[in-house]
C-alpha cells in the first residue's frame, strides 16, 4: 500500500484531535527551525512564501498519485459550482495569515505578538461558527479556551524580559487570528465538497501566488545559502503541507472550533524545543502556563465528545 493510501486511510484509524493536535506540534517547530536561517537577506516575507511553495511541491505529486489510485469524490453539483470560489477565499485567507503573521509579530514582539495571534484564534473561530453556522460554543468549551489562552498568556509574559505593548502591532496579530480561524471555516466546507488533499492544494496554490508577489513587491530578492534551502524545505514540507493536510484531514470529522483551540499547542511545542533544542533559559514559572494550557485543551476535547455524542 503505497503512502497516499496509507495517509487518507488515517482519519479513520485516528481521531480528527489527533491529527488536528499533531498539525499543531508541527507548527510549533516552526520558530526553532528559522532561528537556524543564516542568510540577512531572506526576510519573513520571503520565508512565508517559499514555504508556501515548497507545500504545494509536497502537495501536487501526492494529488497525481491519488487520483490515479482513488476514485473521485461524489460532490453535488452545487458543491462544485461553490469549490473554485471558496478555493480563492481559503488562499486569501491563508496568505494574508502569512503577511499579518509575520508583519504583527515584527511590530508586536515575537511572544506578545505570537500569543495574541495563537490566542485570538479560538475566540474568532467560537464567534464565526456561532455567527455563520448558528453553533454557539458550549460552556464547557468556552472555559477550556479561555483556561488555555490565559495559559498561553502567562507562558508568553513569564517568558519575556520586558514587553512594550504596541496597539497598532496587537491590531495585526488580531486580525491574523481572524484569517487563520476564516481559512479553518472555509477549509471544512472545502473537504466536505472534496478531499482535503485536493483542497489544500488548490488553495495554497492560491495562497502561493499572492505571497510571492507580496514579498517581491515589499522585500528584496533574498540569497539563499544551502542550509536555509534545507530549512525552508522542510518548513514547507512537513510545517506546512504535511501539518495542513493533518489539519483538513482532521476538519471532516472534529468542529472548525476544536480544531481551532488545539492550535494552543504550537506555543507548548515552542516552549519544549526552546529548552531542549535551542538551549534557552527558562522561567520556572512559565510551566504553570504549560499546565493551563494542556488542562484548559482537555476541557475542549471534553466538549468535542460531548458534542458527538450528542449529535
Amino acid at each position: 500500500m503505497t503512502f497516499s493510501i496509507t495517509f487518507f486511510m488515517m482519519n479513520f484509524v485516528f481521531p480528527g484531535f489527533i491529527l488536528a493536535a499533531f498539525a499543531a506540534i508541527l507548527w510549533g517547530t516552526a520558530g526553532t527551525a528559522q532561528t537556524f536561517i543564516t542568510s540577512p537577506s531572506l526576510s519573513p516575507l520571503w520565508v512565508g512564501a517559499l514555504r508556501l511553495v515548497c507545500a504545494c511541491l509536497f502537495f501536487y505529486p501526492m494529488l497525481a498519485i491519488s487520483q490515479r489510485q482513488l476514485q473521485p469524490s461524489n460532490a453535488s453539483a452545487k458543491g462544485e459550482d461553490h469549490y473554485l470560489l471558496k478555493v480563492i477565499a481559503a488562499g486569501c485567507c491563508m496568505a494574508m495569515f502569512n503577511l499579518l503573521f509575520f508583519s504583527g509579530v515584527k511590530i508586536a514582539g515575537v511572544a506578545l505578538g505570537s500569543c495574541t495571534i495563537i490566542a485570538s484564534a479560538p475566540v474568532w473561530a467560537g464567534i464565526l461558527e456561532a455567527v455563520i453556522k448558528r453553533k454557539a460554543p458550549d460552556s464547557l468549551w468556552l472555559t477550556g479556551v479561555a483556561v488555555a489562552i490565559a495559559g498561553g498568556i502567562w507562558m508568553a509574559v513569564s517568558q519575556a524580559e520586558n514587553i512594550e505593548v504596541s496597539a497598532f502591532g496587537l491590531g495585526i496579530c488580531l486580525t491574523a487570528g481572524f484569517f487563520y480561524s476564516s481559512y479553518s471555516l472555509l477549509a471544512k466546507e472545502l473537504v466536505r465538497i472534496t478531499t482535503p488533499l485536493r483542497a489544500s492544494t488548490h488553495s495554497f496554490t492560491v495562497a502561493a501566488v499572492i505571497a510571492l508577489l507580496a514579498a517581491w513587491i515589499f522585500s528584496q530578492t533574498p540569497e539563499i545559502v544551502f542550509q536555509d534551502i534545507l530549512i525552508v524545505f522542510y518548513l514547507g514540507v512537513v510545517v506546512t503541507g504535511f501539518a495542513y493536510l493533518l489539519y483538513g484531514t482532521a476538519l471532516k470529522t472534529t468542529r472548525v472550533s476544536t480544531c481551532v483551540a488545539l492550535g494552543l499547542l504550537e506555543p507548548v511545542t515552542a516552549f519544549v524545543l526552546a529548552i531542549v533544542v535551542v538551549g534557552e533559559n527558562v522561567n520556572p514559572w512559565a510551566t504553570l502556563g504549560l499546565l493551563a494550557i494542556l488542562a484548559g485543551l482537555a476541557l475542549v476535547l471534553r466538549s468535542e465528545q460531548k458534542q458527538n455524542t450528542a449529535s
